[in-house]
């Protein structure tokens, strides 16, 4: 199989020179100016304790956008419109569970992901076996989700983090927050299953040429139905960090994720078509679009015109990326 998609940090296959040009390298240089510009308008905007805040304010997109680009590298139009709407029950099934104890910690971490997980395998299986185009069944589970959790709390989430979760949501080492840390770890982990284990060459060579992997033994569409699966119980997940610097559920948490873990991949560079990119980019298009609202924030603005301007702003950004990949 061909193993030429392979994710890279800092690919040894391009030339020093040539990365400085890359995809990837591009989005580097907007997370840069976009500090640059928010220090001009708004005076401390670079300083340290904001900057880390901007950083764990990135943490919860970019878990989600980690399911969100497995999904896509997957290829076959791969796109979960369920995320957001997983991500909100997994924070109210995540308050229910731990119920403001310690000693709940491993439930949650147990059930929360699993029902996650079983959303997205239904949403797999769907996609894979019955033929329901992705963006059509994983909106419909949305929907599906958000009833699903207004039945279990009756609109009325109950339970709230532990001090521990609630140490790792607020909790810093060397002023720099547990959860970015967390991050980090989960960068370096997901990165090296992409580009150095078996399952990452896979999901490679399925998302760029499934047939091509069908015919080398791959039994792609069960390979596909795992991946949803875990896309959901990532997501889910999230929802208990999420919980972490909440300390409190709410309903629908999760709503204002779901374009923007697309969106990040996009700008990250991961093709939308399949088979291309890596994790790293995506975690570059988490951070541009939380700096953005950080900057819109800063200046006051309605939620109104934040909507609107980051919009907009990603739009330039999708189109300005799709040219790219035309040309190159």
């Amino acid at each position: 199989m061909n193993n030429n998609n392979s994710p890279i940090l800092i690919s040894d296959k391009i030339k020093p020179k040539e990365f400085l040009f890359s995809k990837l390298a591009i989005s580097f240089y907007a997370i840069i100016l976009l500090f640059v510009f928010g220090e001009i308008i708004l005076p401390g905007f670079i300083s340290f304790s904001h900057v880390m805040s901007v950083l764990r304010l990135s943490v919860f997109l970019g878990i989600v956008a980690l399911g969100q680009t497995l999904v896509v590298l997957s290829g076959n139009e791969g796109i979960d419109l369920s995320v957001g709407s997983i991500l909100s029950i997994g924070v109210v099934l995540s308050a229910f569970f731990l119920n403001g104890q310690n000693m709940n910690i491993p439930k949650a971490l147990l059930f929360t992901p699993a029902v996650g997980l079983a959303f997205g395998l239904i949403s797999g299986l769907a996609i894979s076996y019955i033929e329901i185009p992705p963006i059509i069944m994983t909106l419909a589970m949305a929907s599906v989700v958000e009833g699903t959790s207004l039945i279990i709390t009756k609109g009325f989430p109950t339970g709230n983090a532990p001090p521990f979760l609630e140490t790792i949501g607020s909790g810093k080492i060397f002023n720099i927050p547990f959860l970015i840390l967390l991050w980090i770890l989960l960068i370096i982990i997901a990165s090296f299953v992409l580009k150095k284990t078996k399952w990452g060459t896979l999901l490679y060579g399925v998302g760029s040429n499934s047939l091509t992997a069908e015919l080398s033994g791959v039994r792609v569409r069960r390979f596909r139905v795992f991946v949803y699966g875990i896309c959901g119980a990532i997501a889910a997940l999230a929802g208990l960090f999420l919980l972490s610097y909440t300390g409190t559920p709410y309903l629908n948490l999760g709503a204002t994720y779901t374009m923007p873990s697309i969106a990040s991949l996009a700008i990250g560079g991961i093709s939308l078509a399949g088979g291309s990119g890596n994790y790293i980019g995506a975690v570059t298009g988490c951070i541009i679009l939380t700096t953005l609202n950080s900057i819109l924030v800063a200046l006051r603005t309605t939620e109104a015109v934040r909507q609107i301007t980051l919009g907009l702003l990603l739009l330039i950004l999708v189109i300005a990326y799709t040219g790219r990949r035309k040309r190159w």
